[in-house]
């Protein structure tokens, strides 16, 4: 298919892809942003114990009772407890023991005042509590956070930080994440200069590596970058062929419009690829080529920097996130306010912009070409084809 929209295109890409399915035990610490495999219990109470959440004495509550500036209840110091003993001693009616922050209440003894609220005497043997304290009060019961048996991930979701921290308080060393999707990224051109050399006359330096590439990497994925290759079809095809079966996917930029040396129509027809499509009929990105090989998806976008990246942010992405299980991949949208004037194109646009208190704002110029002005954008404005909109105009944002 040919000039077909964004929607159209990666609907058809999507309907061939697979999910992968297999997973690995991986430790906690290095899990972060990767997908939980399986559900995960809590297999303890947190917290495991009675504990107290101040620094203060730890008493029995009918010990303090009539207690009064006037007529404090006096209590003998029987010791101390810190987080991480047990206090064994035998404690009689009008003890209490001073009890620091996480550490557990020694029985019989059912509620704590904080140390500020007391004043010690002979030598901290006694404490005296000017007013009553009511039973469990200042007191951390053993399961108050989190119940031995509850859910504490859900299969699928992505672990943050704060799932990571849970599951390292419930004593789990390792947890089982889905499997990361194999990407390879080939760009092509004989124009490509390596950066840390001079640039030679007619050469440019390789920005769409580090464009695609990091994009990869920032999404939470490891790209396997394969040597940077020149317009000879057959070349690229016999590349393609030898690695595509460790992959996943393959990305590749540059060499998919119409020019001579455009040689991806070739490459497909090499390799007897399955296309699915050839061109979106929206710019800049517009000129991407997809298809099938060997039940992977080959994504060939375009060589210019900022149509490679969009043409990334509208199949590519979402395209991983299938494979990956990551549904936070697929496209989100938000209505904005146009932060100027947009002049009607007989073709839709996708224009690099940055949104801030609801209002997009957006470079002059959005040349497929160019790349300073990719800094600081944080969305693409969705413009129809034919429209001519004004500041404060309301459109579709496509969110990085």
């Amino acid at each position: 298919m040919e000039r077909i929209t964004a929607e159209e295109a990666l609907r058809l890409v999507l309907d061939k892809v697979y999910t992968r399915q297999d997973s690995q035990n991986i430790p906690v610490n290095e899990a972060l942003g990767r997908v939980c495999a399986g559900r995960m219990y809590a297999p303890i109470d947190n917290p495991p114990f009675d504990r107290s959440p101040f620094d203060g004495f730890a008493l029995r509550s009918a010990d303090s009772a009539g207690a009064s500036p006037a007529n404090p209840a006096r209590l003998r110091v029987a010791g101390t407890v810190y987080a991480g003993e047990v206090y064994t001693e035998r404690l009689e009616r009008g003890d209490a023991v001073r009890i620091m922050t996480g550490a557990m209440f020694p029985a019989g003894l059912d509620c704590m005042v904080m140390q500020e609220n007391v004043r010690v005497e002979n030598g901290g043997a006694e404490v005296l509590v000017s007013e009553p304290v009511g039973a469990y009060e200042n007191y951390v019961r053993a399961g108050e956070d989190i119940r031995k048996g509850q859910l504490l991930v859900e299969a699928g979701e992505r672990l943050s930080f704060a799932h990571l921290a849970i599951l390292s308080a419930m004593g789990f060393a390792d947890v089982p994440v889905k499997a990361l999707p194999s990407v390879g990224l080939l760009c092509t051109g004989d124009e490509l200069a390596p950066a840390g050399k001079p640039l030679p006359p007619g050469k440019i330096y390789n920005s769409n590596e580090t464009l695609i590439g990091l994009r990869m990497k920032e999404l939470g994925f490891f790209p396997r970058f394969l040597p940077v290759s020149g317009d000879e079809a057959g070349m690229v095809a016999a590349k393609i062929d030898t690695v595509i079966e460790e992959l996943d996917a393959l990305v590749t930029t540059g060499a998919v419009s119409v020019g001579e040396k455009d040689i991806f129509h070739e490459v497909f027809k090499i390799l007897g690829v399955e296309k699915l499509f050839w061109r979106l009929n929206s710019k800049p990105g517009g000129a991407i080529l997809c298809g099938i090989y060997r039940g992977r998806p080959l994504l060939c976008l375009s060589g210019n920097p900022f149509a490679a990246l969009t043409g990334f942010e509208l199949i590519v992405k979402p395209v991983m996130g299938k494979i990956a299980s990551r549904d936070d991949l697929a496209i989100r949208k938000q209505r904005v306010k146009l932060d100027g004037n947009l002049e009607a194109r007989p073709i839709r646009r996708f224009i690099r912009a940055r949104i801030e208190d609801g209002r997009a704002k957006f470079p002059a110029d959005n040349m497929s070409g160019q790349i300073f002005s990719i800094v600081g954008c944080n969305c693409l404005l969705d413009i129809p084809a034919g429209a001519a909109l004004s500041a404060g105009s309301e459109v579709e944002a496509l969110l990085y």
